[in-house]
């Protein structure tokens, strides 16, 4: 039997509504996002806007005000996603290689090819990019300004470690950081960061770089293993910590000077003779109330109140440990919840990118350990709280 016009429109509306029902769906809490699991992510300064790139290549930006996301591209370099700072813009890179700063409504600032980054970072005026290969080597610019910063042997590497040669930059763009996998112990004099006729390279752990020159100012050593660092946003302070559970902090003006950082059963005291019973060599006058949950094996470290508060977050652990800079000693554990899993869970040092904060507005975000939602959280530095803020599964 034929169908009438009528019904033909009655129709094509039911269907058109079934459609938009979906997309609304979609975009809600209800059915989850739609997307492997986050690889790497960045947070806008005013906490408002995350941009995470997934394991399926999709590019999506979530509103933590509105509670929506929208999916930008399903053509994303998996480790590109990043928040410009001071500016709602964030920069990515497609699968063709191209880079694009655009900001959150969409307006393009700055668009150019370069090769296919394994992490970068760029300054709020632009001026300052850089990137690192799968090759741990380190560009400064791109197209007929690039220029190698670090590029002297192969191995560490991306591949060889199961980790990025993670980057980060202050907000004053005074100096930057570069971490990854070192037991080495060598000083700068003794070696140069661009050296093409040695296979290991010397500037795998900790480094202080100088953002001007691109030279490095001091190699920041004791970690071992796979390692992560960070940098404060006024360029005061480095703190650092690794998979052997070692966590250190410098201060840039004396970047010579180490200071250990607690474990979460004492702090070790260096320099002591070896024939001392085990328990003589941790100083434990500082501690807390230790929950039953924490690691001590480390996965990432980021700051999360200006440059006063920072979080170490412990491996196969949904626990995150506040530490205030310039002190070796835990002050607070936040239980961060148990389901959904988050990325901390599994060994995914090749995932602590998907771990980001904006320490201006006290907003940590992290991605799940096997689907393509997040969990959001808000730091209170008054109360001392870390409160979860959205889930979206």
């Amino acid at each position: 039997m034929a169908i009438t016009n009528a019904k033909k429109i009655r129709w094509a509306g039911t269907v058109l509504g079934a459609i938009a029902l979906i997309g609304i769906l979609l975009n809600s809490n209800l059915l989850g996002v739609w997307a492997g699991p986050v690889m790497s992510m960045g947070v806008s300064q005013s906490g408002r806007y995350i941009v995470s790139a997934h394991r399926d290549n999709k590019l999506i930006l979530w509103d933590l005000q509105e509670k929506q996301w929208d999916k930008l591209s399903g053509e994303a370099n998996l480790y590109s996603a990043y928040f410009v700072p001071d500016q709602n813009v964030f920069l990515w890179q497609d699968t063709d290689n191209t880079v694009t700063a655009q900001t959150v409504d969409g307006e393009l600032r700055k668009q150019f090819q370069h090769f296919p980054t394994y992490g970068h970072v760029i300054s709020s005026d632009f001026e300052t990019y850089l990137s690192s290969d799968e090759y741990w080597n380190v560009f400064s610019g791109y197209g007929d300004t690039k220029r190698p910063v670090l590029k002297d042997g192969v191995v560490p590497s991306f591949i060889g470690a199961g980790k990025l040669l993670n980057l980060a930059l202050d907000r004053n763009n005074t100096f930057f950081i570069t971490a990854g996998f070192d037991d080495d112990r060598s000083k700068i004099a003794d070696h140069s960061p661009l050296n093409n006729r040695q296979r290991f390279s010397k500037y795998g752990g900790v480094t202080l770089w100088d953002a001007e020159t691109k030279q490095p100012v001091a190699k920041l050593r004791g970690n071992s293993s796979k390692t992560h660092a960070t940098i404060s946003p006024d360029g005061q302070w480095v703190v650092s910590a690794d998979e052997n559970g070692k966590s250190f902090a410098w201060n840039t003006s004396n970047p010579e000077k180490r200071m250990r950082n607690a474990g979460y059963s004492g702090l070790f005291i260096e320099g002591l003779p070896d024939d001392l019973p085990a328990s003589e060599y941790y100083d434990k006058s500082g501690l807390i109330d230790l929950p039953k949950g924490p690691h001590r094996f480390t996965i990432a470290v980021a700051f999360i109140h200006n440059s006063e508060y920072y979080l170490r977050f412990g491996n196969n652990s949904h626990f995150a440990a506040l530490f205030k800079t310039g002190s070796p000693w835990p002050v607070k554990y936040f239980d961060l919840g148990e389901s959904p899993k988050l990325v901390t869970y599994g060994s995914n040092y090749a995932r602590n990118t998907a771990i980001a904060t904006s320490p201006e507005s006290g907003i940590l975000a992290m991605g799940h350990q096997s689907t393509g939602g997040i969990s959001v959280y808000q730091f209170d530095p008054d109360e001392l709280t870390l409160e979860r803020v959205w889930v979206v599964k």
